[in-house]
């Protein structure tokens, strides 16, 4: 019963990353915009890996303070 209880609330946490594909589909708009975007609000990035088979993540933190900061 406890390994269940673990599994669920790891479950119900969120990630403490977004993939750029996530940002995508929450704002509603292209990768390239997300990219775009990104750098004009200078997010942090974390890149695991190198190359082209390197990928790239933002952190959640940043992304929804960013957010709430274009509300208006």
């Amino acid at each position: 019963m406890k390994n269940r209880k673990e599994a669920e609330a790891i479950a119900d946490d969120p990630l403490p990353y977004y993939s750029p594909l996530e940002l995508a589909k929450r704002w509603r708009c292209s990768r390239s915009s997300v990219d775009r975007i990104a750098q004009r609000a200078e997010l942090k990035r974390m890149y695991l890996g190198e190359g082209k088979n390197g990928i790239v993540r933002y952190i959640r933190k940043e992304v929804e303070t960013y957010e709430e900061s274009r509300i208006i």
